[in-house]
């Protein structure tokens, strides 16, 4: 009888574990809304000095590794997507469970909002991150009181995503070797050129906001009196912004004068922050990370200035600040070297942060037309004259030092974090296969792969076509 109680507790015991890890597969992993909250839960207690709160013109505009690096300022980007105010007011309060801000920032654009109730799939994303407590029921009810339970029990919800499942889905941080260090903040990576902004200058009128988003507005404005938390409300610039969503803010201005609370409407501050129409802006809606970093730039400057915000660099404490800033730096860094398609330019930015690549620069057929300084620049780069003279590959960097000249056959195989590559010369061909995937872009010209130890991640492999003007060939 005791064995078979124990081997009932046994199996229970199993299958507990079994159903936690499944359920953690499972669960939606988000980046708009839910990974912030649940990677919120894991920061030091009362280690945030300015907590940033709002939509996606929060978490895609606002970079928290910027204000660390200019200022020394503890923040986080706690947000989603489309998020309306009556979440933003639960955020605000689970936060304050847990840190105590010494100011509180919130991004008003979603002050638009003209529905009691916004689409389901936005109401999980800014619900679903949330520790069960009475305050998330309430995030719910006012946000679909007709889901209530299935919401809170989640499973329901996202039970059935078997066949959207990913290596990433099980994996800590979903494969982010510095996902632990996150400050909420995700950028948009592209870029839409614009003529100009939208000119709201002339916008003096204001328009009353929909009553739910009125009401919790004020309450938002209640609470931070309550917890004695200086509240700034602010508009995060944006090039599709239009006359009555500017009304609209106006009377956000007016409300936040009534109540002594400082108004920073960035759609009247575009040249403050020295935006650029042609290379800010990802779309109509958000800036890109060049823009992001601008509007950073200045609210860590405006806040330095005008609150008692402590100097954190060098302290330890604030370990993951620091790695997160060195995070995206170098993000944004290998975003850079992904979009340049000139191949003088590309080779320079790539010797200039080759401290965490290992690349592989391939010589293919006619690589050199003689109308360029190749031999030159890529001799800078480590490029023996034996592959120069010859063709062939060169592998340099952190794993560097491989050469494989034309015309012989050798191979070479680099074992990295995310995946492995493969590399071979045999007489005048050549094979650079990445996970699986040949990642040769030119049969005459100069190929170039580069990963990054840093982030464990392929940043680029691009082929420069000597017949044609060594064009870029992604």
């Amino acid at each position: 009888m005791k064995k078979k109680l124990i081997g009932m507790v046994v199996f229970l015991a199993l299958a507990a574990g079994l159903l936690w890890k499944l359920n953690d597969a499972f669960r939606l992993k988000q980046e708009d809304g839910i990974v912030p909250m649940e990677l919120f839960y894991e920061q030091e207690p009362g280690s945030i000095d300015v907590m940033f709160y709002g939509s996606s013109h929060t978490y895609s505009d606002i970079n928290p590794a910027v204000l660390w690096e200019e200022e020394g300022i503890s923040s986080y980007d706690l947000a989603g997507s489309l998020q309306p105010l009556w979440n933003t007011y639960y955020y605000m309060k689970e936060s304050l469970k847990y840190q105590t801000p010494k100011v509180m920032v919130v991004e008003l654009v979603r002050a638009i909002e003209s529905r009691d109730y916004i689409e389901e799939a936005r109401t999980v994303t800014n619900t679903f991150g949330m520790k069960f407590s009475k305050d998330k029921m309430e995030a719910i009810r006012v946000s679909t009181p007709d889901n209530l339970i299935p919401y809170v029990l989640g499973y329901p919800v996202y039970h059935s995503r078997y066949t959207e499942l990913s290596r990433a889905d099980f994996a800590a941080y979903r494969g982010d070797p510095h996902g632990k260090a996150s400050k909420g903040y995700y950028p948009l990576y592209v870029t839409k050129a614009y003529d100009s902004m939208a000119d709201m200058s002339g916008v003096t009128e204001s328009s009353d906001l929909a009553p739910k988003s009125e009401e919790y507005l004020r309450k938002i404005i209640a609470m931070a009196k309550e917890e004695d938390i200086p509240l700034v409300f602010m508009i995060s610039p944006y090039q599709g912004i239009i006359e009555s969503e500017q009304m609209i803010f106006n009377r956000c201005g007016e409300i936040a004068a009534e109540e002594g609370i400082p108004f920073l409407d960035f759609n009247r501050m575009y040249d403050e922050l020295g935006l650029d129409p042609q290379t800010d802006m990802a779309e109509a809606s958000h800036l890109n990370y060049r823009g992001t970093g601008k509007l950073s730039r200045y609210l860590a400057g405006w806040l330095a200035s005008n609150y008692d915000l402590a100097d954190h660099r060098g302290d330890e404490t604030y370990a993951s600040w620091e790695e997160n800033a060195a995070d995206w730096k170098q993000k944004d860094a290998n975003q850079m070297l992904t979009e340049e398609e000139g191949w003088y330019d590309f080779l320079q930015l790539l010797s200039e942060n080759e401290g965490t690549y290992t690349y592989v620069i391939g010589l293919t057929g006619a690589y050199d037309n003689g109308e360029q300084p190749i031999g030159e620049v890529l001799s800078e780069l480590g490029v023996p004259e034996e592959v120069l003279e010859q063709g062939g590959v060169f592998i340099g960097g952190l794993d560097g030092g491989t050469v494989l000249p034309g015309g012989a056959d050798g191979s070479c195989v680099l074992e990295f974090a995310a995946s492995d590559l493969e590399v071979k010369v045999s007489g005048g061909n050549q094979s650079v296969v990445y996970s699986g995937e040949s990642e040769l872009k030119t049969l005459n010209g100069i190929n170039v792969l580069v990963y990054d130890h840093f982030t464990e991640s392929l940043v680029t492999a691009v082929g420069f076509d000597a017949e044609n003007g060594y064009t870029c060939v992604h």
